[in-house]
Parts: structure tokens; sequence; C-alpha cells
């Protein structure tokens, strides 16, 4: 609660960004899992937010408040104090306990910047990749002499990074089942295939090392086979890998395959694939999340924001 100079006592408006990366952590310090639909009720309630404020709307129609919150869950996943628990859901890690041990009354992005998977998301979501040494002072330099639309774009980069981030934790804590689905669909929408019944999964089992498969032509001349595996991060597909999955292929007399991970491969599976007398796509866990994000494949557009200049030749035409 808030009061004001009359003594009157009122609630508080919707706290600024950094003051909101603290209380979600606080309710998952319960070491439950949560959601931000369950999470969000509460901490209205706790921050004692009035109804204008809750329903108080940023441009694109989205709740402010809700907003908020989704970013500052965003920052402490990718500084590791919170760790996914499904899709739309996570719960606190022992660093998260740590932070709340350590801030007692507000984490900022100063805090966050101290870990090293944070740094890195910065680094990569605002300056395409720049090393850390760089240094987040000067892009902050940099920020301060940046055109509105040069803004706008960094800030499109840096929540296209945090959301592939999510989709590359919602496929690892899916079943493997739905990473085998999920790659068929990905080369549909990209136009493999001549119609969108024309790709099939055939993980199981018995599948003899073929996770799926994409006709190319109605008559079945062409194919492309399919291998994916399911690895957290730390665990690469290594060259012995690729080249069973060549052999797969082989069998079946098909020249193109794409093996797709959830996590990377190392330089030895990246040289085989180069070697083999069959054509091997490897797609790594980052290249599949941005793929994802750019086909619309479990994501949603929550706005669309038109950039528009002044038509000089309008002018001119008389």
């Amino acid at each position: 609660m808030q009061t004001t100079a009359g003594g009157e006592r009122r609630c508080m408006a919707v706290p600024k960004f950094d003051a909101l990366m603290r209380p979600p952590l606080s309710v998952a310090a319960d070491g439950l899992d949560h959601s931000l639909r369950d999470v969000a009720p509460i901490l209205a309630d706790t921050l004692a937010l009035s109804e204008t404020d809750r329903a108080e709307q940023i441009p694109s129609g989205a709740s402010r408040f809700r907003n908020r919150i989704y970013w500052a869950k965003l920052y402490l996943s990718q500084a590791g104090a919170l760790q996914s628990a499904g899709p739309g859901r996570f719960r606190i890690t022992d660093r998260g306990r740590e932070l709340l041990g350590r801030c007692p009354d507000r984490i900022t992005v100063d805090v966050l910047t101290e870990y090293p998977e944070f740094r890195a998301f910065r680094a990569k979501s605002r300056s395409g990749g720049t090393p850390e040494s760089a240094g987040l002072r000067a892009r902050d330099v940099s920020e301060a002499n940046e055109t509105p639309q040069e803004s706008i774009q960094r800030a499109y980069h840096e929540l296209k990074a945090a959301v592939a981030r999510e989709l590359l934790d919602a496929v690892r804590n899916a079943p493997p089942a739905f990473l085998e689905s999920l790659v068929v669909k990905v080369l549909l929408a990209m136009s493999y295939g001549d119609d969108k019944d024309a790709g099939m999964v055939l993980g199981g089992a018995h599948d003899g090392g073929v996770d799926g498969v994409i006709t190319k032509d109605r008559l079945g001349l062409g194919s492309i086979y399919v291998q994916a595996k399911r690895y957290k991060d730390g665990s690469p597909i290594g060259a012995p890998a690729i080249q069973q999955f060549a052999g797969s292929m082989q069998e079946r007399h098909a020249e193109e395959g794409v093996f797709v991970t959830t996590s990377t491969f190392t330089r030895e599976a990246r040289e085989s694939a180069t070697r083999l007398r069959v054509r091997i796509a490897l797609i790594d866990g980052e290249r599949l999340a941005e793929l994802m994000f750019e086909l619309g494949l479990g994501v949603t557009t929550e706005s669309t924001l038109l950039l528009k200049r002044i038509d000089s030749e309008f002018f001119e035409a008389g």
C-alpha cells in the first residue's frame, strides 16, 4: 500500500520490471511447479494492485502487469534461477534459493549479470552473438545513442532469443515421441514434401534407426529420412551416431536425411556428415528453436508492429 500526501492509503501502481523479479521467485520457493497463470493473481494480491492497475494494458492490448511478470520470469530462467518444468511451467533451482537469501529486498538485472549464462544470453540477443568480453557497459553506451528504430529492433531480437530458449526447454521436457512428430512438422512447414500429408513418423522400438520420413513427390520417388534425438544440453551427438544413421538410410536406398537433436553436434560429427556418400543435414537445438519461431510452430503472435516513414515521392508527385 502507498500513502498519499493527505494521509489516504491506496493500492500501489504496477511495479517496474526489475522490481518484479524477486516476487515470482519467492512464490516458487515452495518447491512446487508453477505457471505464470497461477502466479500472477497471487502476486497481484501480494502487491495490493487495484483492479484498474490489473487491467492496465500496453499498446499491444496485453496486460502490463502480466507482461512484466513474463519478462521477469524469462530473465530469471536465463540466469538459472528458474528451470522449465514442462511447457509454460517452471520451478525454482538451487541458484534461485541462493538469490532469495542473498537479495532479501530486490533482485536486479545487475545481480543477474553476475552469472555467465545470463551474460551469454544478453550478448547473443542484443549483439548478435558478440563475445562476452565486449562487456555490458559498452552496450549500455551504444544503447544510449540508438535511434528509436534501432531500439525496437534490439528489443525484438532479445524477445526472439528468450522465446527460442523457452521453446527449446519445452521440447526437451516433452516425451521423445513429441520431438519425432515435431521434426516432421518443421520439415513440412519448410515446404519439404508435396502436401501436408507427405510426412510420417516412424519412431518406435523397431524403427531401424529412422524416426520419420518426408515423401518429396506423389509417386514416392524421392524421400527424406529423419532421425531425432532428445538430449540434454552438454550431451552432444558424436560421429558414430551420424554414421549409424547413414547406414540406416543406405539400407532404404535413401540419399537425403535430416538429423535433429535438442543438444549440439561435435566437430567430428559435422565433419563426418560432409564426408558421407549420402547427404545429411544437421539441425541442433538452437537452430530447431529458431526454425520453430520463424515458422510459427509452438508460438502465437501477440502483436504486430508496422514501422512507417514519410513517402517523399508522394509529395513530389504534386
